[in-house]
């Protein structure tokens, strides 16, 4: 039994690659699973499994005259694609020259290749990354700002309740302030 891969057992049938994996997705066509995890075709059952489950399609070509109707005569190459200038020349408009093109390509590489490069050196950093060490840093300095009436009663055992709900009303203004800041 010689086992072949599927783009192999394509090219012995003579078939695109695509109708090989595709008869093998809808079971007309049997794999065996080789050592590497991947499928592989039985070739002594492969031309027989093809020929029972696959049909060969009808209706390609040109068709025959029917009645009432006129043969069409045949058109050559050129006539049916028109000339390659004409092709060319439509999507000329759209597709830049090669060299161009190139160069963008060669261009935009060289731009990934060098912001690769500082951030691997420390120069630069990702947003995602920015954003979320500032959150630590503000959600910090909120928290300590909320806790000064508190260390300033500790410390100063002689303020009564109405100085450290003055002192905490003027910490929370601030920080009010600072969010609704817009500039």
């Amino acid at each position: 039994m010689a086992l072949v891969t599927r783009a192999e057992a394509a090219r012995i049938l003579g078939v695109s690659a695509e109708a090989v994996y595709a008869a093998v997705k809808t079971k007309r066509l049997s794999v065996v699973t080789g050592r590497d995890g991947k499928p592989l075709v039985n070739t002594d059952t492969m031309r027989e499994e093809w020929a029972r489950n696959t049909q060969t399609r009808i209706g390609i070509g040109p068709k025959p005259p029917g009645p009432g109707r006129k043969k069409k005569p045949l058109r050559s190459k050129e006539e049916r694609m028109g000339t390659s200038e004409e092709r060319i020349g439509k999507t000329k408009e759209s597709i830049p020259e090669y060299d161009e093109s190139r160069a963008r390509t060669e261009h935009l590489k060289a731009e990934l290749l060098e912001l690769e490069r500082q951030q691997k050196e420390g120069l630069l950093v990702r947003a995602e990354d920015v954003e979320r060490e500032w959150v630590e840093i503000i959600t910090l300095a909120r928290t300590k700002l909320l806790g000064i009436p508190t260390k300033a009663k500790q410390r100063i055992p002689d303020l009564d309740t109405d100085a450290i709900g003055v002192l905490d009303d003027i910490v929370r203004e601030a920080l009010e302030d600072l969010a609704n800041n817009d500039e």
